[in-house]
């Protein structure tokens, strides 16, 4: 059982901790509010939730980042050190007019504030009413890019856990324009069908390597 850190407790973070859990994680919550502000969602989550602040999500070795941008620069910097750290950056980017630094768009961004930290950009292109790993008759496929090996088959064995089927769309410099707000993947939601139930979609699959996709959201 691994202790993750969720930094962000709205809609994302809360949906992200409750499937951490599922799959058989503590998780530690924090928000800028203070963690006398999660007593209620920390009484959803359970025995395996506690409150906490940046910081202390901070020093989990995996730590889930799901703020609203404007926030993203102060609470990378409330962790001093990110040396080896995964950093799962859940954030969105609503146009180059929003970038913090437009000269490090998207998850580029974290990586530039958290240098010595292993960025993985996932969860973005999903919206959170449909961020449920499983459905009814496959996986939910999630997206995601980074810059270490090491660090993205770490990440990508954990989605798998939460019930995702992961697609590695590279770097975080190629996965990016991807995968940022109003581009190609952006808000769409694509399921690998079991292999049981192929012949139910017809017309409605296409294929990439060993993945069909359903092209309807479920």
């Amino acid at each position: 059982m691994a202790t993750i850190g969720v930094i962000g407790s709205g809609h994302i973070g809360a949906t992200l901790a409750k499937q951490l859990i599922a799959a058989g994680n503590t998780v530690i919550m924090s928000n800028n509010h203070g963690p006398e502000s999660l007593s209620g969602l920390i009484k959803e989550l359970g025995p395996n939730a506690k409150a906490g602040t940046p910081a202390e999500a901070g020093k989990q070795p995996i730590v889930v980042l799901a703020v609203l941008r404007p926030g993203v620069a102060d609470v990378v910097a409330q962790t001093p050190d990110w040396t080896d750290k995964i950093i799962i950056d859940a954030t969105n980017e609503l146009g180059p007019d929003t970038y913090t630094d437009p000269a490090y768009p998207g998850s580029e961004l974290v990586a530039h504030l958290a240098p010595n930290a292993h960025v993985i950009k996932a969860f973005n292109t999903l919206f959170a009413r449909y961020m449920t790993g499983q459905t009814a008759a496959g996986k939910r496929v999630l997206f995601y890019g980074g810059d270490d090996a090491d660090s993205k088959q770490t990440a990508a064995t954990l989605f798998e856990k939460m019930g995702y089927a992961p697609v590695d769309l590279g770097t975080l410099k190629e996965a990016g324009p991807m995968m940022e707000f109003g581009a190609p993947l952006s808000g769409t939601h694509f399921i690998q069908p079991d292999e049981s139930v192929l012949h139910l979609y017809g017309n409605d699959l296409v294929s990439l390597g060993p993945f069909y996709f359903s092209l309807c959201p479920m």
